[in-house]
């Protein structure tokens, strides 16, 4: 199956003591392909360097694995994608806040992913759209 992996999905992938680990791991184990946007990227950097203390050095590496792997496409969001998310925000009267879950949301209605989040609000509006969710 091909999915579009949430930043938490990468972090808690990372970090092995989190709760999430074991599924986070399962699920990119047993991914056919995985799409990160460049906004995941950005996310999983802040994330790491600021909430978890990890050194830049580590971060590099975590990333590489993560789209060096043959499964994965990165993928550069179009100005379709950011005006689908600005437009959405708008109908949903979405907090400001909320714009890169909108934008993840706009990349995998964009290419028919389905969204790997344990990101509930996420996953609440992608159910909304009609798009998968997992778990």
């Amino acid at each position: 199956m091909k999915l579009l992996l949430d930043t938490n999905v990468l972090v808690y992938n990372t970090i092995e003591d989190s709760g999430y680990h074991d599924l986070a791991v399962k699920i990119i184990d047993d991914a056919k392909g995985i799409y990160i946007p460049s906004i995941i990227v950005h996310e999983y950097m802040w994330v790491m360097l600021k909430l978890a203390n990890a050194p830049p050095s580590f971060i590099v590496l975590k990333l590489r694995e993560y789209l060096e792997d043959p499964r994965t496409t990165y993928i550069l969001e179009s100005i379709n994608i950011l005006t689908d998310a600005l437009k959405m925000l708008e109908e949903d009267h979405a907090s400001l806040r909320e714009i890169n879950d909108y934008i993840i949301l706009a990349t995998a209605i964009n290419y028919n992913i389905a969204i790997v989040a344990f990101d509930e609000k996420l996953k609440k509006i992608a159910i909304k759209r009609n798009l998968e969710t997992i778990p």
